[in-house]
C-alpha cells in the first residue's frame, strides 16, 4: 500500500477541507435549508461524500494491512455508505424545496457512481486484484468533484 499513501494523504486532505467549507456554506444559508427536508438531506449526503472519501483515504494509509483486508473494509464501506445514500437520497425526493437549484442537486450528487464503484474495487481486491486500487480513483474523484458542486450551490444559489 506504501505507493499509495500519496493518494490517501491527498484525498483525505482534500476531504476533511472540503467537510469544512460545506459546514460554511450551510451555516451562511442555514435559514433555507432548516426549512427544507430536501436541502437538510442533499448537505447529509455530500457530507456523507466526503466523508466516505476521508474514511477510504484512512483505510488506504492503515500500515502493514493486507489487500484482501483492505478490499473488506471498503466493500463493508460501500454496502454502508451506498445505503445511507440511498435513504438520503430518498428522504430527499420525499419532500420537494421550492429552490430553484433542488433539480440539479439532485442530479449532480454521484452517490451510484460513488458506491458501485467503491464495491467493485473492494471486490476486486478481495478477489486479489490488485488493479482494484486502480477503481478507486473514480468514486474518489466522484464524490470530490459531486461535493464541491453540491457544497457551491448551497453557497450561491440558494435563494429566498
Amino acid at each position: 500500500m506504501t505507493p499509495w499513501s500519496t493518494f490517501a494523504q491527498v484525498a483525505g486532505t482534500a476531504a476533511a477541507s472540503l467537510i469544512g467549507l460545506l459546514f460554511v456554506a450551510v451555516s451562511i444559508r442555514i435559514d433555507f435549508i432548516a426549512r427544507s427536508q430536501e436541502l437538510r438531506n442533499r448537505a447529509a449526503q455530500t457530507l456523507s461524500l466526503f466523508g466516505t472519501v476521508l474514511l477510504t483515504a484512512i483505510l488506504i494509509a492503515i500500515p502493514g494491512q493486507a489487500t484482501a483486508a483492505l478490499g473488506a473494509e471498503l466493500t463493508a464501506l460501500a454496502v454502508i455508505a451506498g445505503g445511507g445514500l440511498l435513504v438520503l437520497d430518498r428522504r430527499a425526493k420525499a419532500d420537494a424545496s421550492t429552490q430553484a437549484i433542488r433539480k440539479t442537486l439532485e442530479l449532480i450528487t454521484p452517490t451510484t457512481i460513488v458506491s458501485t464503484s467503491l464495491l467493485v474495487s473492494g471486490v476486486l481486491l478481495v478477489s486479489g486484484v490488485h488493479g482494484g486500487l486502480y477503481v478507486l480513483i473514480v468514486p474518489v474523484l466522484a464524490a470530490l468533484t459531486g461535493g464541491v458542486a453540491s457544497a457551491w450551490l448551497f453557497l450561491t444559489k440558494i435563494t429566498e
